[in-house]
């Protein structure tokens, strides 16, 4: 299967047509997506005696044919395919701009490099450029007694 998990792809049929996502998983066995926000389904939880009961919402699977990759470049539908690129690697690329996919170990690091830059971070860095972590003050645990 051409798609990769992280691709970003748009729906081409069925209810969701025209909505984006990203891929979350693959299942190339039986030729499905999982993408985030696509084909919700809601499912009923029954009561128990730890949890009440409750209305969960998942996203279910589509087949990869109802689905196009998202061209990096001009952000609309396109078809991909491969190619070596000049260090002799094969790598995958969107044939309306010819502009590369990033997948796999680089999407990854993309995506770290993401949320280190956000405000999000739980990490700081000093004078130096080193990280430090800010630690939680944790909160003392009352002790109940039996009586």
């Amino acid at each position: 299967m051409k798609f990769h998990t992280g691709d970003n792809v748009v729906v081409i049929a069925g209810k969701d047509k025209g909505k984006t996502g990203r891929i979350l998983r693959v299942l190339s066995s039986t030729n499905r997506l999982v993408v985030a926000g696509i084909n919700m389904r809601t499912k009923h939880m029954k009561k128990s005696q730890q949890s009440p009961g409750r209305k969960v919402s998942y996203e279910a699977s589509l087949n990869a044919s109802n689905v196009m990759l998202l061209d990096p470049k001009t952000k609309k539908r396109s078809r991909m395919g491969s190619r070596f690129d000049s260090a002799g690697k094969k790598e995958r690329f969107a044939k309306n701009s010819g502009e590369a996919l990033v997948s796999g170990k680089k999407l990854k690091k993309l995506i770290e490099d993401e949320g280190k830059d956000g405000k999000d971070s739980k990490e700081e860095k000093d004078e130096k450029g080193e990280s430090t972590k800010k630690k939680k003050k944790k909160a003392p645990a009352s002790k109940k007694s039996k009586s």
